[in-house]
């Protein structure tokens, strides 16, 4: 796997510019296109594929590569494939890159070709000729108001209790008092 621009110290890897990688494996190349725009349940059905019929050396592997990019699966066995793959495909849609790089390159290679050859992988290859293979920026997981004021927009404290209560389905009464939902 060749280095990304974002630390990755692997020997005998340079990057060029930022999110591009260069002299990078063609099937680790497949597989990264497919974690950035696959659907995340085609996604997770390839890695439960690959997993299911990947030696217990891999399995335990990848699910130590998850533990350590997402800090997650600390009790799941490697022979939980399908929680694996979950846990594997939501983390790195909400931390791009994060399991390619605390994954091993040859554990890496071997994953990424069994999900690439996987038939839930069959077909969502459309785009890849135009693929730039750059890496998105992490997901935003904020709060989602609900289409409610943003808070901290409201220059009276009360309006800005309404706003934060509007979004959230509450009300808040005169008197102090919560409304439904406190």
């Amino acid at each position: 796997m060749a280095k990304k621009d974002r630390g990755g110290d692997r020997p005998g890897e340079r990057a060029q510019a930022p999110g591009r990688v260069v002299d990078e494996d063609p099937v680790v190349r497949q597989y990264r296109y497919l974690l950035r725009t696959a659907p995340v349940d085609a996604l997770e059905a390839a890695h439960v594929e690959a997993l299911a019929g990947a030696p217990d050396g891999v399995r335990e592997a990848v699910l130590d590569a998850v533990r350590e990019a997402f800090v997650a699966g600390q009790r799941v066995s490697p022979d939980r494939v399908a929680v694996t793959s979950r846990l594997l495909v939501a983390g790195e849609r909400r931390n791009p890159g994060a399991f390619l790089v605390a994954c091993d390159p040859g554990t890496l290679g071997v994953l990424a070709k069994d999900v690439v050859g996987s038939e839930a992988a069959f077909g969502l290859f459309t785009g890849y000729a135009t693929w730039d293979g750059a890496e998105p920026g992490p997901a935003d997981v904020g709060v989602d108001h609900g289409g409610a004021p943003v808070i901290g927009t409201q220059p009276d404290p009360a309006a800005e209790a309404k706003a934060f209560a509007a979004g959230h389905g509450s009300t808040v009464l005169p008197w102090g008092g919560a409304g439904v939902g406190f």
